[in-house]
């Protein structure tokens, strides 16, 4: 009790936790997900084929985007004190994208896998298809979805220049954003497996350094021990 009483050791154990769980979680919900489609009536067939997959894969992907909540303001605190700006603004629009990635889960995931389980195929696609093409729909959720890809490139390089993090840490999270914001639109499992793997590696060991840093160190990150630039930076 005495720890869940500390709010600057519990601030710094959520964070580590969710930098590490999130990230773990949106690699199975990925792995486990089926095929994906950019025609509405095929996506409504591989449900249907894979409904309790597609839900469980949904399931595990809707709880990492919670994880990832906390996430992102552990790495903004990280940049409180060096490189501010930069972990304002890649936090503001991590966290704006991962609202808007809420709401795709909701309508591709459940809606998705209601739509699938009615026996009027026809009906249930057209339907289907007036969510995904509605200007209501496509900009608040699809469009602002991408502010998570550019917030959390920001985030990575804010990190990398405040000497935070070790500099392949930073990559990491630089190309799983790069995966996450091609993959989406492109319908492509593979890429998207790939930008998972890469987040989990970068930011679980970014939240592995936060779980074994001191209290102290956690208020006031300090540079990186042994922290190398990459090649062509000073």
């Amino acid at each position: 009790m005495s720890q869940l009483s500390d709010a600057h050791h519990l601030r710094k154990t959520v964070a580590g936790t969710c930098m590490i769980f999130g990230p773990m979680l949106l690699l199975i919900g990925l792995v486990i997900h089926p095929d994906s489609k950019t025609d509405e009536g095929a996506q409504l067939a591989v449900i249907a084929d894979n409904l309790d997959q597609w839900f469980l894969a949904h399931l595990l992907i809707l709880i990492s985007i919670a994880l990832a909540v906390p996430a992102v303001l552990g790495l903004m605190h990280m940049l409180r004190e060096r490189q501010v700006a930069f972990g304002h603004v890649g936090g503001g629009l991590g966290l704006l994208g991962l609202l808007a990635l809420v709401g795709i889960v909701a309508i591709d995931g459940f809606v998705g896998w209601q739509a699938a389980t009615v026996g009027d195929r026809g009906a249930m696609t057209t339907l289907f298809q007036q969510l995904n093409d509605t200007a209501g729909v496509v900009i608040p959720f699809f469009a602002a979805s991408f502010a998570f890809s550019v917030g959390l490139v920001c985030l990575a390089y804010g990190l990398h220049m405040a000497r935070a993090v070790q500099w392949w840490m930073s990559l990491f999270l630089v190309v799983a954003a790069v995966c996450f914001a091609i993959a989406m639109p492109a319908a492509l499992n593979w890429l998207a497996i790939l930008g998972g793997a890469f987040l989990f590696v970068g930011l679980g060991s970014i939240g592995r350094m936060v779980l074994t840093e001191s209290d102290e160190d956690w208020e006031h990150t300090p540079e990186y021990e042994g922290f190398r630039p990459m090649l062509g930076t000073r």
